[in-house]
């Protein structure tokens, strides 16, 4: 295929009728919006084309050929590019996005021998975009498991419509849209995997197969009548294994021992010091006062313990005279 035949083909999908077109999911316009688009079957992509709508027709935005590689318009050159064009992921980010980004866009994909699988996101205005929703059910399953959704609305028989949806950060997708005359509208990243019945006016049931990391987020059903809106909204997350729940139960338990030991040892270990060192400080002391108090009284060494005789020498040596001594003794 040459480019002329490639320009021909996005010409094709530019002509495409998007009146009352479905949209797949909603993005709030931020200062770096990305647009997902990953092809869920394995048939043979031929080419890649992204387009926007524009107030009568499609405007061309880029295309990626196996072959030929990538060619981006010169409107979004330098603005947009493909983070990871892989076989399967064809996601377009915006690098600085302006409110003339919002809008609508359409991922399309030629494949052989499915033919073309088309994706519609819309960007909306950050006020206009709302999921503040009350999570009230929680739900958990692994990878590859199934989750099942019930939506007991209240709201009578007038019922027109059915709004499955799942919610993220920055981004609405629609599983799928029950209208009144009980017919249903799949998103594209769950056509082939959600089964459901629009035929029950009371309540609103569905089963998503296959969870992927991607489906572990919040839910909200919306059921619209003439007067009044029912919402209900769940949160799935990844269930644990049974036996890595016990091993980590077990763990948890062994560390939690562990701790307890080791800050019994070192209490005990402080308390210990802390005695010894009051102990040695007491000796210290008592030792000090001791050698204070028995240091010697006088110049020869001796202890006075015969002080009357003590005071008679010491003052005949020092005056050289002799003093008469006065005792009263007992006599025997």
């Amino acid at each position: 295929m040459d480019r002329a035949a490639l320009l021909i083909v996005v010409l094709q999908l530019c002509g495409t009728n998007v009146e009352g077109k479905f949209v797949d999911s909603t993005v709030k316009l931020t200062e770096k919006v990305k647009l997902e688009c990953i092809y869920p079957e394995k048939a043979t992509i031929i080419q890649t084309s992204w387009m926007k709508l524009n107030a009568t027709h499609k405007e061309n935005i880029a295309v990626l050929h196996p072959i030929y590689g990538i060619h981006i318009e010169d409107k979004y050159n330098g603005r947009i590019y493909f983070e990871n064009a892989s076989r399967e992921d064809k996601s377009l980010s915006f690098i600085k996005s302006t409110l003339e980004d919002v809008g609508l866009y359409f991922c399309s994909i030629v494949t052989y021998p499915d033919g073309i699988w088309e994706r519609v996101i819309e960007i909306i205005q950050p006020d206009a975009f709302e999921v503040s929703e009350k999570q009230n059910n929680h739900m958990f399953t692994k990878p590859g498991g199934n989750v099942t959704f019930t939506c007991p609305y209240k709201i009578g028989n007038s019922v027109q419509q059915v709004m499955w949806e799942r919610i993220k950060a920055d981004q609405v997708d629609t599983i799928v849209l029950c209208n009144s005359s009980g017919k249903p509208s799949f998103g594209s990243d769950f056509k082939d995997r959600t089964l459901v019945d629009c035929s029950d006016q009371t309540n609103s049931m569905i089963v998503i197969q296959n969870i992927t990391v991607s489906d572990f987020a919040t839910y909200r059903c919306v059921a619209t009548g003439r007067n009044k809106t029912y919402v209900m909204s769940f949160t799935v997350a990844e269930s644990w294994d049974r036996k890595c729940f016990i091993i980590y139960i077990a763990g948890g338990t062994s560390a939690a021992v562990l701790l307890l030991i080791c800050l019994l040892i070192f209490n005990i270990t402080a308390a210990y010091c802390k005695k010894k060192k009051r102990k040695g400080i007491t000796e210290a002391l008592s030792n000090h006062l001791y050698s204070t108090q028995t240091q010697p009284a006088n110049s020869y060494g001796r202890y006075n313990f015969h002080g009357t005789w003590n005071t008679a020498k010491r003052e005949e040596s020092s005056l050289g005279q002799t003093e008469e001594i006065y005792s009263n003794l007992k006599n025997i």
